[in-house]
């Protein structure tokens, strides 16, 4: 038995190496919860304080897109924000702010806020109008925002509550969907 040891050396030295090649490639790529999900389930790039500013010369429009963390994914081309903030104004217009929890956009001009939506405009006197709702679509090239939700519009004595609202900000329209109740308070 000792004298066929020499010839099966090589044999039994490349499946011991054999073997120690995979224990030390499972034991390096130890995989971690993203890796195990797919390419879809894993953002290729992310953001923290993302910010990005766009100016359209043609309708002289400025818009700024703050957030506190972006992600994009590459499988199906969307963007997903955390606590993000956006910034629109117009040469000689008062600015637009709209918050919200989280968005996500898909394409260029589709924004979807969901979650402690937040919208405040400014008057040319400088009054503030401000709506809340949990979800709001914006069509950034459009300039119409909508949302199907329950909402609430308030401007100085004014409330007006409402499930769903589109707002045309280029003929300066709202249409009240549904359940709208108004309310006037002389003494605010």
């Amino acid at each position: 038995m000792i004298d066929g040891l020499p010839k099966k050396f090589p044999i039994i030295l490349i499946i011991f190496l054999a073997a120690f090649t995979f224990w030390v490639d499972k034991t390096v790529r130890q995989p971690t919860r993203e890796q195990g999900q797919g390419p879809e389930k894993n953002p290729d790039y992310i953001m923290k304080n993302f910010s990005t500013y766009q100016v359209d010369h043609i309708r002289d429009k400025h818009e700024k897109l703050l957030a506190e963390k972006m992600l994009h994914y590459v499988a199906d081309g969307a963007t997903y924000f955390e606590q993000p903030r956006l910034i629109n104004s117009k040469v000689n217009k008062p600015e637009m702010w709209v918050r919200a929890d989280k968005a996500n956009m898909s394409g260029d001009d589709d924004i979807h806020l969901n979650g402690n939506v937040k919208v405040i405009r400014y008057d040319a006197g400088g009054k503030e109008t401000t709506m809340t709702t949990n979800y709001l679509h914006i069509n950034r090239n459009d300039d119409i925002s909508e949302t199907n939700k329950p909402a609430t519009i308030t401007q100085s004595n004014i409330i007006i509550k409402t499930v769903g609202i589109v707002i045309n900000n280029n003929t300066k329209i709202i249409h009240l969907l549904s359940d709208v109740e108004f309310v006037y308070d002389k003494a605010r």
